[in-house]
């Protein structure tokens, strides 16, 4: 009893939480989570769903953003509109750097893929001290090097980091991906990993 309590209330707590977060989006964010779970077919989303999708755009969507993407419903010719997996592939621009960060959603295993790419335009200098400073660093291995450019990857993650050196410029370039759990509004329960079955709504 003491354990179906706690995991309620934890349950409880994590909803009010991902709720807070969903209400204090701004408007022009809101626009776009909601023009992107649209395309997604996904608007019905629940709040913490729309909370953790919001939480991966939210760092570039500062100083003069702007975004455009394609999905499934970009082109006449598309025959994948209404496919069983769907994605958006978005550009975010801001004033500090280029992002690119794909959403593809498998709704038959309420997860979504997230990759994110970033693009940061830098001195060839602050490039080289990073890459100094990477390949002295035990959590990552270098999977290439050449005259202009090294890629490392951290161990163990689906995470990559590119230095780019074309003096005096530099770009310094992060990947990362994961997986989110996300539930419509009329879903309750978990979905277990190893399992194709879907919660009881």
């Amino acid at each position: 009893m003491r354990k179906f309590m706690l995991a309620f209330i934890l349950a409880c707590f994590t909803n009010l939480y991902a709720l807070s977060q969903a209400s204090a989006i701004p408007s022009d964010h809101k626009v776009l989570l909601d023009k992107i779970l649209k395309d997604l077919h996904f608007s019905d989303a629940n709040d913490k769903a729309r909370s953790d999708i919001y939480l991966e755009l939210k760092p570039f969507l500062k100083s003069n953003w702007y975004s455009h993407w394609i999905s499934n419903r970009t082109g006449s010719d598309s025959k994948i509109e209404n496919a069983d997996t769907l994605f958006t592939d978005i550009m975010i621009y801001n004033n500090e750097r280029v992002a690119n960060v794909t959403l593809i959603y498998f709704s038959k295993y309420n997860q979504i893929f997230v990759g994110i790419k970033e693009a940061i335009q830098t001195g060839s200098t602050v490039a080289l001290d990073r890459f100094n400073k990477n390949k002295t660093n035990t959590k990552l291995d270098k999977l290439k090097e050449t005259d202009n450019y090294a890629v490392f990857n951290e161990k163990g993650y689906m995470g990559y980091e590119t230095v780019h050196i074309k003096e005096p410029n530099a770009m310094m370039i992060y990947e990362s991906s994961k997986y989110l759990d996300v539930y419509p509004k009329s879903v309750i329960g978990s979905l277990d990993k190893n399992s194709t079955v879907v919660p009881k709504s």
